[in-house]
Formats: structure tokens, sequence, C-alpha cells
């Protein structure tokens, strides 16, 4: 099967390098700002948003082999840390904006396979009440600068003060300094109805740094990549709260993505005009190579970022003998690409590896109060 791949994000400018981290290692990347480049944007930027996906035009035939990737699968053998669900009281950053109706970006289509074969399900994150619920509140809406042009894309909280996104996300992949992104706003719990925006946890714009692998930062842009991700260490608030404290945070395992059942959450552009949370639960099969698993999603640009969840859900008695496969709420990649064509249905991310883990030691051995 041939199909056309791109990445999903959705316009930015760049920031020129003003500190870096010394100790990074080789398979690492990391811009420090200060705080006056901390920007946030205005209500006018976030609305004129736009998507950013790389895309691809071709589906090995491992993808289609549902054994082999089952097979593959580590299974009670994953490294990672657990999540936590956060609760600090945040009445004091709730707050609702009046916005334009916008216009849809991309089609709908109610199928729930496309050409590609890989059987989905997808659906609006709801009710309106689960925006302020552990985990669902963990995930949000993030708007960053490319030039004079503004994009989104999706992000989720896996430490007390660090978001996890997609690599493309803060950074072009042009192998230098001049290739980050800049002007981020996270907002979790993010929804759009008709013209109220909400935001229940405010907009969080202080951001200190930004981590990505080399592999992506090197790359040019291309997809399918093995280490599209990215960190983006957040700074407390004026409660000296860090956003974790008000959402809690997802944990994070690796390699837990290729062979099993994800939940995959993100912000489309093409689904409530990328206003509302969305989810696709799929099973994800090996692409082949480039630590690649991929998926069944009708999401396209705007969900760039999005975590891919193993065992997503609200806390039960557990029953599972399988410690590492029993973990709730735990990231295992990001959404990196889908196609150029809309009828194949499919995306694909970079599977967690020992590079990821080594993005978030960096993090948290800089920035030991954001973890």
């Amino acid at each position: 099967m041939n199909f056309k791949l791109h990445p999903l994000v959705a316009g930015v400018a760049l920031l020129a390098a003003t500190l870096s981290h010394a100790a990074d290692s080789p398979d690492i990347k990391s811009l420090r700002v200060t705080a006056t480049e901390a920007k946030g944007l205005t209500l006018a930027e976030r609305e004129s948003a736009k998507t950013l996906m790389p895309r691809v035009n071709m589906l090995p035939d491992a993808v289609f082999d549902y054994t082999a990737a089952a097979n593959k699968a580590a299974v009670g053998k994953g490294q990672g840390q657990l999540g936590s669900k956060g609760g600090a009281k945040a009445d004091h950053l709730f707050q609702v904006e009046s916005a334009a109706p916008g216009a849809q970006d991309g089609s709908i289509s109610p199928d729930a396979v496309g050409t590609g074969g890989l059987q989905f399900t997808s659906s609006r994150v709801s009710p309106k009440t689960l925006d302020t619920t552990f985990p669902v509140r963990t995930v949000g809406k993030l708007y960053f600068k490319i030039g004079s042009s503004t994009y989104m894309c999706t992000g989720s909280v896996i430490k007390p003060g660090v978001v996890l996104t997609a690599g493309h996300c803060v950074h072009s992949g042009n192998a230098s300094s001049t290739g980050w992104y800049n002007s981020f706003e996270f907002i979790p719990g993010y929804r759009k109805v008709g013209t109220t925006i909400t935001k229940p946890y405010g907009s969080w714009t202080n951001y200190v740094t930004m981590y990505t692998s080399t592999d992506w930062y090197n790359s040019g842009g291309a997809v399918p990549n093995a280490g599209d991700w990215a960190l983006i260490v957040f700074n407390k608030d004026a409660s000296n709260k860090r956003v974790g404290d008000y959402t809690g945070w997802l944990g994070w395992a690796y390699p837990s993505m290729i062979g099993k059942h994800m939940t995959v959450l993100g912000y489309p552009g093409n689904h409530d005009l990328g206003g509302q949370l969305h989810r696709v639960d799929s099973m994800v099969t090996d692409y082949g190579s480039l630590n690649t698993g991929t998926y069944g999603s009708d999401m396209q640009g705007g969900s760039s970022g999005g975590p891919n969840v193993l065992n997503w859900r609200v806390d039960y008695t557990d029953s599972s003998t399988l410690p590492s496969e029993n973990w709730g709420n735990v990231a295992t990649s990001v959404v990196s690409w889908g196609y150029v064509s809309t009828t194949p249905k499919v995306q694909g991310g970079s599977q967690f590896n020992g590079v990821f883990a080594n993005m978030v030691n960096a993090a948290c051995t800089s920035y030991p109060w954001a973890c």
C-alpha cells in the first residue's frame, strides 16, 4: 500500500539560541530561555493558529501483521515512572474567554477504519466535567510561534513541571539552534464550544527550557523518526505551584507501545474545530523500523504531540499479575505523523526508549523542582 505521510502540527517564529545546556548527552538537545523570552500569545494569535503534522506516503507490510507486533511487545519488562493525580485548588486559575466561531480545519469522516485497514474507535472526550477530572486534565492545547505565524499541537503533563509533546512541535529538525520555536503556551483542560473558551487551569507561558532528541534535531523534518518527542519545562506560578500540582501527571514507560492497545488523545483541527479534546483507541502495530508504531486514527493536524496512553482509566481495583503492564495512565509515545491523504486513517509515533528516559532525567537533573 502506498500513501503519503506527513507530521501533524498547526503555524509559529523561530527562537535563536540563548543559553545551551552544557550537560546535554549526545542523544538529546535542549535550549534554555530567559523570562523575557517566555511570552504568551494574544487571543487573536491563538484563534489564528494553524496545524502542523509531518506526513508520509507508504505503509510497510509489517504494519498489517498484528501477530508480529504482539510478539514484539515487551510484557512485564517495561521501565518508567508512575504518575500522580495532583489536585491543588485551582479556582484562582479558572478563565473564560469569548472568541469568534472558528472555521473547520480539515474534513471529518465517521468511518471507523480507513483504506489503511487499521481499526479504531474515535470520540470526543465528554462531558465537560471531565476537563477537571484526572487523568483528562493532564492533557491540554499547546500553542507556539514559528516566525510570525501561530501553530497548535497537543501536550500532556508527565512530571509536575514538565509537559510532553512532539519534537516537531518545538524544533524544525534543521540541525541548528535556529530551528527552535518560541512563545509556548500550554492550556490544560482547554475547551472551546461556540464562542466560549474555558481554561480551568489557566494558561502556562513561563517555560524555561525545551528538550528534544538528537534524532529529531538532525532529522531535516522527515518522518517516521526514531525520536520525535520533546519536553518543555514550565516554571512555578505566583502561588509557587507547578502545573502538575493542579492537574496531576501521567506516568511514562518504555518499551510499552508496539503490540499493545493504546488510547491516543489530542486536539485535532478536523474535529470540533480543534476546540475539544478527542480520543482514539486502537491496537498499535509495528512500522518495522525507526522505533515506530502505527495505529488507526481519524485525527489530523493539531493532534501532534498528543500522548499515546497505556491503560487510560479512572482508578479501580487492580487485577493484573504483571506490575509494569498494570500501571494506569502511562504515556508510551506521542502523535508524530499522519498521511497526506485522509483516506488511510493511520497515524504513527516513536516508541519511548532509553533516549527518552535520558531526556526526562536531564530535565529532572537540571530542574529538580519540576520533578
